[in-house]
């Protein structure tokens, strides 16, 4: 194993990306929050059009904020800890049932980048996964098209080591931000902000002559675990539930400032934004904290919003995946997905088609710490699968967010989902790790996935 991995395991091992679990560890007091029922459009929060259409191409910001929980308040939970989010969510389409690929950043942006679930996709066994050259990124089809790939990251893992830098044609990741230190170096949203500033100033970046676009891709990564405490940001209280808060508020003015520069700029008219969280984060919840291990709701349920020129202000709470951005930013900037993606791009819903039901999965492979992990969302049903599919908890997570009242003993729902599971998973190859090290958590002799 190489150095950099041997040090971004250590990283793992002492808890800075992934979830502690602790038989005792009990909730901050946090606030309640209530469940999005079924919204119609918004009226009041359409836009006029300011220069595109759906066929016309657009250059694509995406946007992930590590560790953003779905109970936003936007969505029920009562601090004001996102004020501008809070109002942006009132002029885009926002998905209010919307899932991350799996529950660590090494299993989700991966991923998402790809179009394939982890399990697919040529990796190596540790936490920190290292994805192989094979692996198709998105920049690399953006490049092929004469697109521009650009990327801002705070945090090691995103070094080219990774496999993450594939297909950029920019990416830059902030310096000291690998260990995540419990003090002020821990605070990069204002650097990141100022970064991606830079790189969409230069001229090579952004050019917009004979129909050029670009895609842009930032990682804010202050929610992260461990939170840093601000003077100057609103004070919930001490617990870390509290401290996440105000790391949320912190995350939500600069995100504002980016966006509002950015819609400033002669490219902004003709810029897509997509807002979304990597993963979400355990406050005791499950008997849980931070994030990984698992794929309850907290973990993996996170906002997403979709901004588009000429979209329609809307939320939809049919269950949607990013495994669905890829074919998404393509479709958004002109872009054929060929070879085809597994997701489906969600363009025509966001500018007025009716979402059809379709199967949400959430992949959580086996790596040196972790045992693998599957759910399958489809309606109001999530089933979970442990292991090698011998554990099952089954939930109406529209009626019990929470996931406190396990229905597996209602016989004919379990039966149907287990029968779905199965129907889509085989839909899925099961490819396994690279090399003979490390070993896999709790996978049977010779088992390599």
């Amino acid at each position: 194993m190489s150095r950099w991995l041997v040090a971004l395991t250590l990283v793992g091992v002492l808890g800075c990306d992934h979830a502690e679990p602790t038989a005792s560890a009990a909730p901050s007091a946090a606030p309640p929050v209530t469940s999005v029922a079924k919204q119609t459009p918004l009226p009041d929060a359409s836009r006029p059009d300011v220069g595109a259409t759906r066929n016309h191409p657009l250059n694509v910001v995406l946007i992930l904020i590590d560790s953003m929980r779905w109970d936003m308040p936007w969505n029920g939970y009562p601090r004001p800890i996102a004020p501008w989010l809070t109002g942006y969510e009132k002029t885009v389409v926002s998905y209010t049932r919307a899932y991350s690929i799996s529950c660590t950043t090494a299993r989700s942006v991966a991923p998402l980048m790809v179009g394939k679930y982890p399990s697919e996709m040529p990796r190596n066994g540790y936490f920190f996964t290292q994805y192989m050259p094979e692996n198709l990124f998105l920049g690399e089809r953006l490049r092929a098209a004469g697109r521009r790939a650009l990327g801002v990251a705070a945090h090691a893992y995103f070094f080219p080591a990774s496999g993450l830098a594939q297909g950029f044609d920019e990416l830059f990741v902030l310096p000291g931000t690998v260990m995540n230190n419990p003090d002020e170096k821990n605070v990069t949203g204002e650097r990141l902000t100022e970064a991606a500033k830079r790189i969409l100033s230069r001229k090579v970046n952004v050019d917009q002559s004979d129909g050029k676009r670009f895609f842009a891709y930032l990682h804010y990564m202050d929610p992260h675990a461990p939170y840093v405490a601000y003077e100057d940001q609103p004070l919930w209280g001490h617990q870390p539930r509290d401290r996440y808060d105000q790391e949320i508020h912190y995350t939500d003015a600069q995100v504002a400032a980016f966006v509002r520069w950015a819609k400033r700029q002669p490219w902004g008219p003709d810029t897509a934004f997509i807002v979304s969280a990597d993963h979400g984060e355990s406050f005791g919840e499950h008997g849980h904290l931070k994030h990984g291990y698992e794929v309850w709701e907290e973990l993996v349920r996170v906002p997403l919003f979709i901004d588009v020129p000429g979209g329609q202000a809307r939320r939809i709470d049919v269950p949607r995946s990013h495994i669905d951005l890829a074919p998404t930013i393509l479709e958004l900037m002109g872009v054929a997905a060929k070879p085809p993606l597994r997701g489906t791009s969600l363009v025509p819903e966001v500018f007025g088609a009716d979402p059809e039901p379709r199967p949400v999965v959430v992949d959580l492979t086996r790596d040196n710490l972790e045992n693998r992990r599957r759910a399958l969302i489809e309606g109001t049903d999530k089933l979970i699968a442990t292991g090698d599919d011998e554990k099952w908890l089954l939930f109406d997570v529209v009626a019990d967010p929470r996931e406190k009242k396990d229905l597996t003993a209602d016989r004919p729902r379990f039966k149907r989902m287990r029968e779905r599971y199965f129907e889509v998973s085989k839909t899925i190859p099961l490819v396994e790790v690279r090399g003979d090290e490390p070993p896999l958590k709790d996978a049977p002799e010779g088992r390599r996935w």
